[in-house]
């Protein structure tokens, strides 16, 4: 039997598009260990984190996971690109936050650290490896996340992402912490 608990979002996840409210539930079993299935949208383990609970920590094993990350992506872009160009803007809200929330996992775990949404702008422009203009580009991602140009810009995200993460697969393939 799993223990769901109510925990306050911390401060350094406290932003209204992902968390409208100010806690959330989470059963605690299930993040104990990685779990591929869990809506990275929710940021759970960073919940967990922030909150002092012990679980399982992604980032220091970052890099491992973020082929996974990629590959959730690949399916919601596909999504996303059948519902634009079916023209059905209202269904890709939730499917943008699940991507915008996986490309801040992704570059938050390659280098190391839970994801922090307060001041995140700060945060990603201390990062090596990450896309040209990151940070003005999730910027302007977030303050329209609906919109086919957020979508375009997501995708474009992304792609020159996985570029760097194999760049820094290949730099790094003989150091074990990676």
């Amino acid at each position: 039997m799993t223990q769901s608990i109510s925990l306050k979002v911390p401060a350094e996840l406290d932003h209204p598009f992902f968390f409208p409210e100010k806690e959330t539930i989470l059963e605690k079993e299930c993040y104990t260990g990685w779990n591929g299935s869990i809506p990275f949208e929710a940021f759970p383990y960073e919940i967990l984190y922030y909150n002092n609970v012990v679980s399982y920590a992604p980032w220091t094993k970052g890099a491992m996971h973020i082929k996974e990350l990629l590959e959730k992506w690949k399916g919601i872009d596909t999504e996303c690109s059948i519902l634009f160009s079916e023209r059905k803007v209202g269904r890709t809200l939730g499917l943008m936050k699940q991507g915008i929330g996986l490309f801040l996992n992704a570059v938050f775990w390659m280098h190391g650290k839970p994801v922090v949404l307060n001041d995140c702008r700060v945060q990603i422009e201390s990062f090596n490896n990450i896309p040209v203009n990151v940070a003005e580009r999730v910027s302007f991602i977030l303050a329209r996340p609906a919109s086919f140009h957020s979508y375009r810009q997501l995708s474009e995200l992304f792609r020159e992402f996985e570029k760097l993460y194999v760049k820094f697969m290949i730099i790094n393939k003989n150091n074990r912490n990676v």
